[in-house]
């Protein structure tokens, strides 16, 4: 029998430890999550006046295991979420989450149809794109190909 997941637990005005959870059935709801994502995160929803859906937030250490794809998963520690917003494409999300200085990754995922951002600590911000599994880094003359 799996674990039994945790209460949820308000977090922000907008968000709950629910959103962020682990989501596997491996832990009991393990979660870690950064006051600087979730405040980025509320400032974004002020932005777009609407409900914004994590769809990722933390990963345990043993999702970590089973799904090692990057280098560093800012997921495993807490300062990254993938989402959506109903009504709004990916490369609208993406150009809004653009506005939020605290986001410093920034990926939008064409083949998924969402948007990573993190709370990285590096200065310079790093944006790409993710499509059918390749991930291309977006430059001042790759940008009008995909967020045009």
């Amino acid at each position: 029998m799996p674990p039994q997941k945790k209460k949820s637990v308000k977090l922000s005005e907008h968000f709950s430890s629910k959103d962020f959870m682990c989501k596997c059935d491996q832990c009991d709801g393990a979660l870690k999550i950064s006051m600087g994502l979730l405040g980025g995160l509320e400032l974004l929803r002020s932005n777009s006046h609407a409900r914004i859906e994590i769809i990722k937030g933390y990963v345990c250490p043993e999702c970590e295991k089973i799904n090692k794809k990057a280098k560093k998963n800012y997921h495993a520690i807490g300062l990254a979420a993938d989402i959506k917003i109903d009504g709004q494409t990916p490369v609208q999300l993406f150009k809004l989450a653009e506005a939020i200085p605290e986001f410093k990754g920034l990926g939008l995922n064409l083949t998924e149809k969402h948007v990573h951002v993190d709370t990285r600590k590096e200065i310079e911000r790093k944006t790409w794109v993710e499509t059918q599994g390749e991930i291309i880094e977006l430059t001042a003359a790759n940008r009008a190909q995909y967020l045009d």
